[in-house]
């Protein structure tokens, strides 16, 4: 009776396990090939623009491109060392050899592979997304509306409010200031944070810069973050000019020392920021640094601030400020925006060792910069409306 009993328990578990294994190769073969978020625009330059999507099922894909009001069109992929990329669900192609101050068209083409061996590939469906448009950078653009935003913390409906009571459909430039999410510890968690909302509201249009905070540099899939947010100098940091506005977006890294417990002797922050100051002192030489009519930084962590000293939370802040400041302090700086302290604060300049001023967002805030003839107009707006905020530099 008892072996009867156990053969009985090993059927019934032998049969559950063959009974899920059917159903999920059923769900997986029966699952719709679809555009599951995107496409979103990256480093939008005077020749150059990045499209990135993700499909539900392994795909191979394109980017049809044309100029406005023309019928004649391109074919981008993205190709490395002879290979067309293919069989992913993440899709990320430039397209190069654009017009400054153009308005372009594109559609994603993109084809299931349904089997990928060495000698036999099937594809299954195809979609053909509908057109959107864009327009590269001009350069002798004159001033703009810039969004800025940090601290969100994967609240997309925060976001939307926010980009909503800075009038977003109005503005030029979005730029992320670190912590749109809690951590990176899956694949939807950056679409679902802010990514999908944006796209939905302006991001197959208009590209938005995301500047890391240190909450991206934590969870398991921290270090894909610079996949979904390709520039072509591979660095995260970096600097974009928009007509005559100079942007400098810093990379801080985390707050605590490379010492502390919590990173278990995975990072090396210190001198990731010791290699970003070298190149901060070289982008402030040059050329279309110097010619650019207005200079705006973008650092999650504030340089300035009013929260206690000696913390070990307050390390990635004074080695920032240690690094950078200096160099920032004799380059001509217009403004700084960071985020970071969950507290708004506005420093004037000469405040705290700072040449310029700066502006502290909360995770309560936004800040809307309109910039033209020579001046900047700031607005930083709460969540419920209030104007914590209204001057001009």
């Amino acid at each position: 009776m008892r072996n009867t009993l156990l053969h009985l328990k090993r059927f019934t578990l032998a049969f559950i396990l063959i009974i899920g294994l059917t159903f999920s190769l059923s769900a997986k073969q029966t699952e719709a090939f679809k555009i599951s978020h995107g496409p979103y625009l990256q480093e939008v330059t005077t020749d150059g623009v990045s499209f990135i999507f993700t499909t539900s099922l392994p795909a191979f894909s394109c980017i049809e491109l044309r100029k406005q009001g023309e019928t004649q069109s391109k074919i981008y992929r993205h190709t490395e060392y002879g290979l067309h990329d293919a069989y992913n669900t993440f899709h990320s192609i430039r397209g190069k050899g654009l017009e400054p101050g153009t308005t372009y068209e594109y559609r994603i083409l993109t084809k299931e592979i349904r089997e990928f061996n060495p000698y036999k590939i099937v594809y299954g469906d195809s979609i053909t997304s509908q057109w959107y448009s864009f327009q590269t950078t001009d350069p002798k653009g004159n001033g703009g509306s810039l969004f800025i935003v940090s601290d969100t913390h994967n609240d997309a409906k925060k976001l939307e409010t926010l980009l909503n009571l800075c009038d977003y459909k109005t503005c030029d430039v979005f730029l992320y200031a670190g912590d749109l999410m809690n951590y990176m510890e899956n694949d939807e968690t950056p679409f679902e944070a802010f990514i999908d909302t944006s796209v939905r509201l302006f991001a197959t249009s208009i590209p938005f810069e995301m500047v890391r905070g240190n909450h991206e540099t934590r969870g398991k899939l921290a270090r894909t973050y610079p996949k979904l947010f390709p520039k072509t100098t591979n660095k995260i940091y970096g600097s974009r000019l928009v007509g005559d506005i100079m942007i400098v977006m810093l990379d801080c890294g985390e707050d605590k020392p490379d010492t502390a417990p919590v990173y278990a002797g995975l990072n090396d922050f210190d001198n990731y920021r010791t290699e970003q100051t070298q190149w901060l002192k070289e982008l402030v030489k040059t050329k279309e640094f110097k010619k650019a009519k207005y200079r705006i930084v973008i650092s999650h962590f504030p340089m300035i601030t009013s929260l206690d000293k000696g913390q070990d939370t307050d390390h990635g802040i004074s080695d920032l400020a240690a690094k950078m400041l200096p160099v920032l302090n004799k380059a001509n700086i217009d403004l700084m925006i960071s985020g970071h302290t969950h507290r708004y604060d506005f420093f004037k300049a000469g405040s705290g060792g700072n040449h310029f001023p700066v502006i502290v967002g909360s995770n309560q805030t936004a800040t809307r910069l309109d910039i033209e003839d020579g001046k900047i107009k700031a607005k930083v707006v709460d969540k419920d409306g209030k104007i914590l905020l209204d001057t001009q530099f």
